[in-house]
Formats: structure tokens, C-alpha cells, sequence
């Protein structure tokens, strides 16, 4: 998408290379080279994340999208590799999850709904009980089974069955994750991709490099292999109580990363890579008592890829000496129907104020104002008070 800055004439420079981050600078203001619009007035680069206003050598308003909503450091993602309501203790940790507030996902095999008479109630368990309260399902494959081992056909077969039937079911499929992180063909993620998912969840070998969008990084270096942190019993290289995870935690704070949590067995002795529900819980009490924002995998992806895409647009001026109103067009290209996550702005002015009425929110000189809206290309009209 490109801009179009219509009305007085004005002229968009880059003023951080690399961060995209672009001004808008009314030539009435005394800028030396200011452009003269043609017809359609002059076309300027997208605008990615930020937008600041300048009329006559004052910053009317800045607009910015938040890295991560809630003034959250970091972002977590807690993901529980169970079928749930196939084992009496699965709702310890979806228990743990609910009481405090926080988000989590769960797996979604759908054979077992297919073929299993006394499971098949459960999906609309998941949709209405479940759901409503935080907790979201990423596909897992049609069977649990190995995709990298499969043809790139097989690979789509299943991941589409999987997709088609959580869409019936009202689950609402964004991600995936792959059963025993088997992924790493590029054919496995490109069928994962066709099938309709948004990203794919594998693991990492090394918990601190499973930290996503470190510092100025925008994008994880592959979105159909997310790394994340495997925690339970299972192998020595995995995480097997909370204090091990601890320095994980903190260093994701400290970058503003985005972490992935992939357990197993939580309470369940007996299970697969066996994780204690004490230290499930102290985990919880960590994420809520730091600046984490707790996201479900897919809004997490969703945010991110959203925020990437975004492009804030001029598209016209209140005419006169002075700038008195804006109208903003916030979108970000994508499908709303898949990527409709809220983003967080932040709306800062050295003017007396600046409303949005639309929106109910103002901000003032030293008092700035969040709001959160999905990017569907609407336009809103600010308000400037000088």
C-alpha cells in the first residue's frame, strides 16, 4: 500500500531509517524543500508503525503502535500439548490458567473427536465453556502423527482435514503446532501454510534462543517454525521445574521478545514428559506478577503480522492557517476475517489536545492517551486544540 497526502501542501521525510519511521511536515511551517503536489497529490512511501505530525514547526500529534498491547515488556504464549477431557486431571492447568486471569492453548487432534463416540461432545465443550474464558486450540494434526515423515500431499491432507473440521466445530483455527516438532521440511511447512493456518509452532533446542523479536526485531525467523521452550521430564534438554524457567522469563523481559511455553502431562505423573502442577502454578504466578502480555499463540501471530503490515495514511487536512482536524486511515492489507486482533496505539500531542470523539478518547500535553482498534482500513477523524 502506498500514501497519498491530500490538501496543503506537505512533504513526508524519513527521520529513522531504520525503524520506518516517517514525518509529516506541513511546508507552510518554513521546511526547506517542500514538494508541490501534483493532481493527486504526492505519493509517499508507507508509513509503518508511527506517525508524527508537525504544522508550523510544532508537533501537533504523534501515533504509534505499541510492540506489545497493555504497556507489556514481553509477550508469552503458554501452549498444552493435551487433548483435553481425555484424562480426568487435564483441567488442573486449564483451572490454574482460568483463576488467574491468564490465556492458554490447547491441542485440537481431530480424528479422535471423529472416531471416538465418547468424545465426540467435546469440541462444542471447547467452543462454549472453554473458549469464552481464554483458552484457544491450535490444530495438531488430523492424527498424531509425524509430518515431515509424510508427502507433501499426505502433509496437506491431514493439516487440511485438521483446519476444515475446527472451522466446523467453531474453534476458530489460526495456528498449529506440529506433533513431535516435526516440521523442518520446507514441503511440511508450505502444506501447513495452504491448509490455512497463520503460523506453526516447532521447538527449540535451546531454551534462551526460543526468544522471538528480541530488541528492534519485527518478525520470527521462520513463521511456520516458531521455536519454543519445551518444559516437562521428557529429555534433559527440556524444562523440568520453575526455576529453570525463571531465567527464561526475565530474559525475555529484558529484550521484549515473545516466548513460547510447549508443555505436556501438566499433573500427570503418568504422562508424557511429566510436569508438576506446582510449578505449573508458580510459572503462572511469574508471568502474572511480571510485565508479561499473556497471549494465545494465535494472537500473538496475529498481532505481530498485523502490526508488520501496517500503514497509517493522511488522507485529509482541515484547510487554513492552522491545522485543526486529521483524518487518519489505519489499516494493515490483511484479511479481517483471520487478522483481527486489536492493536494497541499511543497517542501523544504538544498541543492542548488532541480527541479522537470516535473513539471517546483524548490525549493531552502531558498526558497521553492509549486506544485499541483492528487495522480494517477506517478512517478516523483527530481533533487538534492548539
Amino acid at each position: 500500500m502506498r500514501n497519498r497526502v491530500l490538501g496543503n501542501p506537505w512533504k513526508w521525510y524519513r527521520s529513522m531509517a531504520d525503524r520506518s519511521l516517517f514525518c509529516l511536515a506541513s511546508v507552510l511551517s518554513g521546511c526547506e524543500t517542500g514538494v508541490s503536489p501534483q493532481p493527486d497529490g504526492p505519493v509517499a512511501e508507507p508509513v509503518s508503525s508511527e506517525l508524527v505530525v508537525i504544522s508550523q514547526g510544532d508537533t501537533l500529534f504523534s501515533l504509534s503502535a505499541a510492540k506489545w498491547p497493555g504497556g507489556s515488556q514481553a509477550a508469552v504464549s503458554i501452549t498444552y500439548d493435551a487433548p483435553w477431557g481425555t484424562h480426568n486431571n487435564h483441567h488442573l492447568a486449564t483451572d490454574a490458567v482460568i483463576e488467574r486471569g491468564l490465556r492458554m492453548d490447547l491441542e485440537v487432534v481431530s480424528w479422535i473427536y471423529e472416531n471416538e463416540d465418547h468424545f465426540r461432545h467435546l469440541p462444542s465443550v471447547y467452543r462454549d465453556v472453554l473458549q469464552p474464558q481464554g483458552i484457544s486450540f491450535f490444530g495438531h494434526g488430523h492424527t498424531h502423527a509425524l509430518h515431515d515423515t509424510m508427502t507433501y500431499a499426505q502433509a496437506l491432507a491431514s493439516f487440511k482435514t485438521n483446519f476444515d473440521l475446527m472451522m466446523a466445530w467453531g474453534l476458530e483455527p489460526r495456528a498449529y503446532a506440529y506433533p513431535g516438532s516435526s516440521g523442518l521440511r520446507e514441503s511440511t511447512q508450505r502444506a501447513c501454510q495452504e491448509a490455512g493456518f497463520i503460523c506453526a509452532r516447532g521447538m527449540s533446542r535451546h531454551p534462551l534462543d526460543a526468544i522471538m523479536l528480541a530488541g528492534e526485531k519485527t518478525e520470527p525467523h521462520n513463521w511456520y517454525f516458531l521455536p519454543s521452550v519445551a518444559m516437562g521430564n521428557a529429555s534433559h534438554l527440556y524444562i523440568d521445574n520453575h526455576e529453570k524457567l525463571l531465567p527464561i522469563l526475565d530474559k525475555a523481559l529484558e529484550v521484549g521478545g515473545w516466548v513460547i511455553l510447549m508443555y505436556h502431562a501438566i499433573g500427570i505423573p503418568e504422562g508424557w514428559s511429566y510436569y508438576p502442577i506446582v510449578d505449573f502454578e508458580r510459572d503462572l504466578e511469574a508471568i502474572s506478577s511480571r510485565s508479561f502480555w499473556s497471549a494465545n499463540l494465535d494472537a500473538a501471530a496475529a498481532y505481530v503480522k498485523e502490526r508488520n503490515n501496517l500503514t497509517l495514511e493522511i488522507t485529509r487536512l482541515a484547510n487554513g492557517s492552522a491545522v485543526d482536524t486529521v483524518d487518519v486511515r489505519i489499516g494493515d492489507g490483511l484479511a479481517d476475517i483471520v487478522f483481527n486482533e486489536p492493536i494497541e496505539f499511543y497517542l501523544t500531542t504538544s498541543s492542548k489536545s488532541v480527541s479522537l470523539p470516535g473513539l471517546n478518547v483524548t490525549a493531552y500535553q502531558h498526558q497521553p492517551a492509549t486506544f485499541r482498534i483492528v487495522p480494517t482500513d477506517a478512517t478516523y477523524t483527530l481533533y487538534v486544540t492548539p
